[in-house]
């Protein structure tokens, strides 16, 4: 593709004239300018856009006189006529219009990039409600009467020719490239080109120059970065062209495109990318960004250390560690969110040696400018610290401070749970036991040995109960020398009294040794069971109480079955 550009030269005598040679007449306001180009350019595109927001096109009014044009009234966005690099021009004429009355440069339209067209702004608001837009075609130069008289703001110019020996030394510019560069032709002229080269660009100039020597093909485009007269680098995508003669070497013809705002823009974005990813290796929390396929965009490195796991260009893979419950989870929780929704969740990832980390991940849907999402982002957390706390504090909530089982609250919780799991499967007809136990004659020994003692009493005798249940029974203190012993899954009510006589034999059976003293300690024990449907806690606990008083009446420290005592 090759481009030309011509910047704005006096005219020769004759120059410009309309038909029949004579001179057009001067404009003298944005208006007649429009009407000048309109005369002028019967070959020209003719738009309308609206003057608010976006430059989009309109109908152009009845008012405005289009004889020798066609009317183009179909509604699209005027940047779709300009090939991409050049819509950051459009938008800057389309500011300078808005501000100025009128503006022009050259672009190349999508329908024919490879010649550059003259665009003109004319705010013509206040008599026909549009601005007018016109693509005057082909190499020409601007019509320097309109320019002048409406004072339109000429752009520095972005395309240059020259033509270079096979040794890339200048024979011939055209201005644009002077101005380009801010230095005469004459300095140009006679020079190498990589004289103005960047040092760190050579390499890549020279080996494109040398590969389009041995080709029939112009090179593909190369961005260099040339010097300005000023000391400053000027950022020129260089087409080249080896054109040969008969007898003869022939020359090079050199297409080049200034794209010092482009790059000066890849520059800024890239110094922002820098910027961004170093600030996300400084935070304490792990971040990615993956699309709707699963794929990971982006991950610091801080996501790997957090997940127990190394880099893996699949969101399924990097999340590997996560426990397969939480996993679960936490794949709902990513489909929610490609569906729109904000998402938070803690799950537990495993590590080696049985080492459990608690992670909160926060994902967010990331819609495009049509707010359609496009993919997920995603903050990892280690909440370890925070979870064991607030479950410090829970276990704390419902224990005992003296002898680590469940205090009051806890027990008949653990209890209730119980009953209504057990309540739940109808399928399982083994019920519930609730082992009450009341130790004997508890007081004298805070009497004769001191509260101390009595309190280390009360922590063997828990410890010995723990020791005597079953891995899934649970030890709660009611309070004082009160004790409960939760009995989930127990046939029946003879199960459950067996239960409590062994529990007496292990955990009362021996002496309890103090340290400076050694004693004995009885205990009645009060047994209830039930399979029942909505049974409460405060209900079984008082049939197993009320067993126990029946024990302690009886003196004999042996177990009682609520079944067994009088109504």
């Amino acid at each position: 593709m090759t481009y030309d550009f011509v910047v704005p030269i006096h005219r020769a005598p004759g120059e410009g004239r309309g038909p029949g040679g004579v001179k057009p007449r001067a404009v003298d306001s944005i208006e007649s300018a429009l009407l000048t180009l309109l005369a002028r350019h019967p070959d020209a595109l003719v738009l309308a856009v609206r003057g608010e927001g976006t430059p989009r096109r309109v109908p152009v009014p009845a008012s405005i006189p289009l004889e020798a044009h066609d009317r183009v009234d179909v509604e699209r966005n005027l940047m779709d006529e300009v090939v991409p690099a050049d819509r950051a021009v459009v938008a800057k004429l389309w500011g300078q219009a808005r501000t100025q009355g009128a503006a022009m440069a050259p672009v190349r339209r999508v329908s024919d990039p490879e010649t550059p067209s003259n665009l003109y702004f004319l705010d013509v608001r206040k008599q026909h409600q549009v601005m007018m837009v016109l693509f005057t075609p082909g190499i020409c130069a601007p019509d320097e009467d309109v320019v002048d008289a409406a004072r339109l703001p000429m752009l520095p110019p972005r395309v240059a020719r020259a033509t270079k020996d096979t040794s890339s030394v200048f024979t011939w510019t055209d201005p644009a490239l002077s101005v380009i560069l801010g230095s005469p032709t004459k300095k140009i002229i006679g020079r190498r080109t990589l004289e103005f080269v960047h040092p760190d660009d050579r390499d890549l100039g020279i080996a494109t120059w040398l590969e389009m020597l041995d080709s029939d093909e112009p090179s593909p485009p190369v961005r260099l970065r040339h010097r300005h007269r000023d000391g400053s680098w000027v950022w020129l995508e260089v087409t080249n062209q080896r054109r040969e003669e008969d007898g003869e070497d022939g020359d090079v013809l050199s297409q080049m495109l200034d794209v010092s705002e482009e790059m000066a823009t890849v520059d800024a974005l890239h110094a922002r990318e820098q910027l961004l990813a170093q600030l996300t290796e400084t935070v304490p929390v792990g971040l990615f960004h993956a699309d709707l396929g699963g794929n990971v965009l982006f991950a610091n490195r801080r996501l790997s250390e957090m997940l127990g796991s190394t880099f893996s260009p699949r969101l399924a893979n990097q999340l590997g560690r996560v426990e397969s419950e939480d996993r679960a989870n936490l794949d709902t929780a990513l489909g929610a969110c490609a569906g729109g929704a904000d998402v938070d969740i803690v799950v537990r990832v495993l590590f080696d040696e049985g080492r459990t980390r608690h992670c909160s991940v926060s994902v967010r849907p990331l819609r495009d400018d049509h707010a359609t999402v496009t993919g997920v982002t995603g903050c990892v957390e280690d909440v370890t610290a925070s979870v064991q706390s607030r479950s410090d504090l829970e276990v704390k909530a419902v224990s005992d401070p003296l002898t680590g089982c469940l205090n009051r609250a806890g027990t008949f919780a653990v209890l209730q749970e119980t009953l209504d799991r057990v309540a739940s499967d109808g399928a399982d007809p083994a019920g519930t036991a609730a082992i009450f136990i009341d130790l004997d004659r508890f007081k004298p020994v805070n009497d004769e040995f001191g509260h101390a003692t009595g309190d280390e009493v009360l922590v063997r005798v828990s410890e010995r109960i723990r020791s005597s249940v079953r891995s899934g029974d649970v030890v709660g203190r009611l309070g004082g020398d009160e004790f409960l012993v939760i009995c989930p899954k127990v046939a029946d009510p003879e199960s459950a009294l067996a239960m409590a006589r062994s529990l007496t034999t292990r955990a009362f059976g021996a002496p309890f040794d103090l340290g400076a003293t050694s004693m004995e300690i009885r205990a009645s024990l009060g047994v209830a069971w039930s399979a029942e449907r909505g049974i409460h806690a405060d209900a079984l606990v008082a049939q197993a109480d009320a067993a126990m008083y029946r024990s302690k009446r009886e003196g004999r420290s042996e177990p009682v079955m609520f079944a067994d005592s009088p109504s």
